[in-house]
């Protein structure tokens, strides 16, 4: 039987592991970490707890070398992109002005990075040296030069389309789509240090790039496929269809008068509603029926085309509860001779047991008689109600606030953003339905559909449209960023005027009286 020795029962082997640190700092910290790295791989271990943490992370290395290798692709520029130094390391020790941002498309950044490693004339090393970094816009221009030759090239982060920089006509396109208002752009955009295009700019993208005619083209096309949606409709050739439809609630007709062109508010509805129905009856709708809110001169123009008039629900109802809050309330003085006790109910509700005094029946079938309900039975008897119609003026605040005196121009072009996000919005399904309940009411309990996520298609088919007018358009428009061919060094001007709007050039949604263009008034 063979017996091991008392050397061989207690023999050690040792390792010994040498590191070097540039500071007593840097050590502590490492051991520290060591030691909070004890406590997570071995935790209890209280001998060879050195080697338990290292068998611990070489298993896990050698089990997984996947991620190993993608940690390694990650952490690659510090060690093998000699071009980039420690650049993605932020240590908040250089200059302000070196935290810029501009934009730049994915091609002309492939350009960018194909031309850094292209030989000059002189045929030396590529070791191109950036002289001038300017903005123009949200566009970076650099120049970059050959120590050796000292020949000189220069880049642009975006490319040119009509005589305009791309990137700065598609934020413009993007911040108006978006339903921000020019101030908020420019003062998000300065505040990141992205640039800022001036408000001149703006207002030549909108103007001279046709870029408001292609949005009200895009706005057309979507209300003529509203109107083909309706036409699909089995209801549509006997019953007609509203201008907003009971079953697809799309908008299929807009109009908008401004104040220059129709002084009067109280009938500026009427006026809206007689040339939005002749619009859309031209689009082959068959409109049986129209409603709206209480107009008497509406529902005299709808009868003299032949069509049902209709009042909506909600404004009937309202109206029946002013005629009877006058006989169920009151001073006491004036009981039982103008409001009766058996009328009331916490102020203003019937009750609901039966009238004894003859006064008190009296005045309720008088007040009965004056609601508008009552007076127009015909125009209320379909309990229709414009739910839809209020519903799109609630989304329509996204493109069009009331606090802002929007330009004629600028006020049709947001509307028509509105009405292409309503009808491509509009009754979206439900992914799952969600139940709250209100604090003032506990013991009731409301469900709400939880709907799936917008889609914003319109948005490119407005870029899309936008690109394809300006690049087919024989009109070449002079680009105020590349008026000089001088690159500017860039500890040299600031580019104020390029990204910071002076005190002059303001907001273009704001219009003087008289419907010219003025600048925004402070508040």
């Amino acid at each position: 039987m063979a017996t091991s020795s008392p050397e061989d029962t207690y023999s050690r082997f040792r390792l010994h592991l040498q590191g070097s640190f540039s500071s007593q700092e840097e050590k502590e910290t490492f051991l520290r970490r060591f030691e909070a790295a004890k406590q997570l791989l071995a935790p209890g271990c209280k001998r060879n707890a050195t080697i338990s943490v290292l068998n611990t992370l070489l298993d896990r290395v050698l089990t997984q070398p996947e991620n190993v290798q993608a940690s390694n692709s990650r952490t690659s520029y510090s060690r093998n992109e000699m071009m980039l130094d420690s650049a993605g390391i932020y240590t908040g020790d250089e200059d302000a002005s070196d935290q810029d941002l501009f934009v730049v498309e994915r091609k002309t950044f492939k350009s960018l990075c194909s031309g850094l490693v292209q030989q000059c004339g002189c045929l030396s090393n590529p070791s191109w040296t950036i002289v001038s970094f300017i903005k123009k816009g949200h566009v970076a221009r650099v120049q970059f030069v050959c120590p050796h030759c000292k020949q000189s090239r220069v880049w642009a982060s975006s490319r040119v389309l009509a005589g305009h920089y791309l990137a700065n006509q598609k934020l413009v396109h993007a911040f108006t789509c978006a339903g921000m208002l020019p101030r908020q752009y420019m003062n998000f955009a300065l505040f990141a240090g992205m640039g800022v295009v001036k408000q001149k700019y703006i207002s030549s993208v909108y103007l001279n790039q046709l870029y408001q005619q292609v949005v009200a083209d895009v706005a057309e096309e979507s209300m003529k496929a509203a109107v083909e949606r309706v036409k699909e409709s089995p209801h549509h050739a006997t019953s007609g269809e509203h201008i907003v439809h009971f079953s697809t609630h799309r908008i299929v007709g807009i109009s908008t008068l401004s104040r220059q062109q129709h002084r009067v508010a109280q009938t500026r509805e009427v006026a809206c509603t007689k040339i939005v129905l002749p619009q859309v009856i031209a689009r082959g709708l068959n409109i049986t029926e129209v409603a709206h809110d209480y107009q008497a001169t509406i529902k005299l123009y709808v009868r003299q085309l032949g069509m049902v008039n209709s009042y909506d629900t909600w404004h009937g109802t309202k109206n029946v509860v002013k005629q009877l809050r006058r006989i169920c309330a009151g001073t006491v003085r004036t009981r039982d001779r103008t409001w009766f006790t058996e009328l009331s109910d916490k102020g203003y509700v019937p009750k609901r047991k039966s009238l004894t005094m003859p006064a008190a029946i009296s005045a309720y079938e008088a007040a009965l008689r004056k609601t508008l309900i009552y007076k127009n039975a015909d125009s209320c008897h379909l309990c229709r109600d414009t739910y839809w119609v209020e519903s799109f003026n609630h989304q329509l605040l996204t493109y069009l606030p009331k606090r802002i005196h929007f330009h004629t121009k600028t006020f049709e072009m947001r509307m028509n953003l509105a009405v292409m996000d309503w009808n491509e919005n509009c009754q979206r399904m439900a992914t799952s339905h969600h139940e709250y309940t209100d604090v003032r009411r506990p013991d009731h309990h409301s469900i709400y559909n939880v709907l799936v996520k917008k889609t914003y298609r319109f948005v490119n088919n407005i870029w899309s449209m936008y690109v394809l007018r300006n690049i087919t358009s024989q009109q070449i428009l002079q680009d105020d960023e590349d008026d000089d061919d001088m690159v500017l060094p860039y500890d040299a001007a600031l580019y104020d005027g390029d990204y910071v709007d002076s005190a002059r050039e303001d907001d273009d949604y704001v219009c003087s009286e008289d419907g010219g263009d003025d600048e925004e008034e402070d508040n």
